[in-house]
């Protein structure tokens, strides 16, 4: 079972790259999206129109982020609650990446130290 106890820790300024394969591991990580990007959906057609239910349209609430395998990543915040889609998500932390300089939350069971 998947609980924020039995989970890796991870501190401020350390580096990870990602664990082993695990059976339930993602390669990716999220950010909430900026004011940019949700005008942009809006612009868009695909924001356009109904649901299948017969509902608006709601926005992204985040992007997704491919981890690419074997390149490090610094921790930035090592435990944190994030929020994902319209609730919360625990065991994660937040990771920054040298290449891109970009900002992201990640599962903690798919990383490791460096």
């Amino acid at each position: 079972m998947r609980t924020p106890y039995n989970l890796p820790t991870f501190y401020k300024g350390q580096l990870v790259v990602l664990a082993p394969a695990l059976p339930s591991a993602r390669y990716w990580g999220w950010r909430q999206i900026t004011a940019a990007e949700l005008q942009a959906w809006r612009d868009s057609p695909e924001s356009k129109g109904y649901d299948d239910g017969g509902e608006s349209k709601l926005p992204p609430r985040q992007t997704h982020i491919s981890c690419v395998p074997g390149r490090p990543y610094e921790v930035v915040r090592g435990r944190v609650s994030a929020s994902y889609s319209y609730g919360k998500r625990v065991g994660c932390m937040e990771l920054q990446c040298f290449a891109t300089g970009e900002r992201f939350y990640v599962d903690r069971e798919t990383f490791k130290l460096a």
